[in-house]
C-alpha cells in the first residue's frame, strides 16, 4: 500500500490523503462536467458518492498509488497524484489531478503540482514526472509550464474524447 503524508503549501493549500470522511465532498466537487471532459473516461459521469467511497479506498490500497485531496484552506478543492510506475520505467511517475470549478484561477493546481513533484522528486526517488494533456486543455498544460515541465511531444490524434479526436501533449519534468 502506498503511503502519502501531508504536505503544506505556501498559499494556504494542502495536500493530504482522503480519508472516508472526504466522500461526500468528493463526490459533490467530482460530479462537474467540467472535470470529466478533461480527464480520462475510466472518471465517472455522473460522479455518485459510491464512486467516491470506491475511490478512496482504491486510493488507499494500490502500491504505486500516491494520492491526495487538494485542501484549500481545510476545504477539499480537488485530487492529485502520481503513479509510480513499474518495471524499467520504475524511476518515472505519472501526474494526474483535477480542480473542482469554483477553485480554479487562482494558482491551486500550479501550487499543488510542485508540491506533489517535490515528492516524488525528494521521497520516492522519481526521476522524471510526465503527464499527458489534451490540446484544448490550456489551464492544465499553463500549470504544468509553471512548474517546470515541457512539452516533450505531441501524439497526434492520439486521443479520443467525446467521440472527438484529439491531440494529446506528452510534458515532463526530470529532477
Amino acid at each position: 500500500m502506498a503511503q502519502t503524508i501531508e504536505i503544506i503549501g505556501s498559499i494556504g493549500i494542502s495536500l493530504r490523503p482522503l480519508l472516508a470522511s472526504d466522500a461526500e465532498a468528493l463526490a459533490v466537487i467530482a460530479n462537474d462536467p467540467s472535470i470529466s471532459s478533461f480527464v480520462r473516461d475510466s472518471f465517472p459521469s455522473p460522479y455518485t458518492l459510491a464512486h467516491a467511497k470506491g475511490f478512496i479506498q482504491f486510493a488507499k490500497e494500490d502500491a504505486h498509488l500516491y494520492c491526495w485531496g487538494i485542501f484549500e484552506s481545510g476545504t477539499l478543492a480537488g485530487v492529485i497524484s502520481l503513479v509510480q510506475q513499474e518495471d524499467i520505467y520504475r524511476h518515472s511517475a505519472e501526474i494526474g489531478y483535477w480542480l473542482g470549478s469554483r477553485f480554479r484561477g487562482r494558482g491551486i493546481t500550479t501550487e499543488a503540482i510542485g508540491l506533489a513533484c517535490r515528492y516524488g522528486f525528494d521521497q520516492l526517488n522519481i526521476v522524471r514526472i510526465f503527464a499527458h494533456v489534451f490540446e484544448n486543455n490550456h489551464a492544465s498544460q499553463k500549470a504544468l509550464l509553471k512548474n517546470g515541465f515541457v512539452i516533450e511531444g505531441i501524439r497526434r490524434k492520439g486521443s479520443i474524447k467525446n467521440n472527438v479526436l484529439l491531440d494529446d501533449y506528452l510534458m515532463a519534468k526530470l529532477k
